[in-house]
């Protein structure tokens, strides 16, 4: 009997899942894909927290993008727009952050896990005699983020500007990546540093 009521506990969420993800790429199709530069088929976006600037955002096929996720593209200046692009089977999960003022780039079939960050600006501070808010100042010309085909982001990670991360790497949990990964290398820390890479010689996974 308890494993009866069990099943149909399962299947109640099954069905409300499905449901909700219906539903999420419902939106998508009759009123999202008026507003982003260009969106792909069998995109699901969930309940977002931000979403800024959409005309420069260009998402793929068959993309996931869970409640609380922030997409903001950042223009600051008139003449040069910057574009977000996020490739076909990548799925982003809750509350991850992604700010763009320049060029960020998403490969195909990569994870990003709940709370990471991706940023391509900074705010520049060296001037003690600007007395506006540090956090106002941006600066973003000529960065970039990309992250690499099959990638997968830690949870909590956070990709700071003018990092490129290399094919089906692997960032570590809170890892805070400063600087490029290699293909196929698993980094972890602050700052990031690879901690294993894959050796196609050996065939196997050799710790650094």
């Amino acid at each position: 009997m308890k494993n009866s009521k069990k099943y149909k506990n399962i299947n109640f969420f099954k069905i409300f899942n499905h449901a909700n993800y219906i539903f999420a790429k419902l939106k998508v199709m009759f009123f999202y894909r008026f507003f982003f530069g260009s969106i792909g088929k069998k995109v699901a976006i969930y309940k977002p927290l931000l979403i800024v600037n959409p005309a420069r955002i260009f998402v793929g096929d068959n993309v996931s993008i869970r409640d609380g996720v922030r997409l903001e593209v950042v223009v600051t200046e008139n003449d040069f727009l910057p574009g977000l692009t996020i490739g076909d089977n990548v799925n982003i999960e809750q509350n991850v952050h992604i700010v763009c003022g320049c060029r960020v780039t998403i490969g195909d079939n990569v994870s990003i896990a709940a709370g990471a960050a991706i940023v391509d600006v900074n705010h520049p501070y060296e001037d003690v005699n600007d007395v506006g808010k540090i956090g106002n100042r941006i600066e973003a010309m000529n960065n970039f983020v990309e992250i690499g085909e099959g990638a997968l982001i830690g949870y909590g990670a956070i990709i700071l500007p003018n990092v490129k991360i290399g094919k089906r790497a692997m960032i570590g949990a809170y890892a805070v990546v400063t600087k490029s990964v290699p293909d196929f290398c698993t980094v972890a820390g602050s700052p990031a540093r690879v901690i294993k890479k894959y050796s196609f010689e050996n065939r196997v996974w050799e710790r650094c």
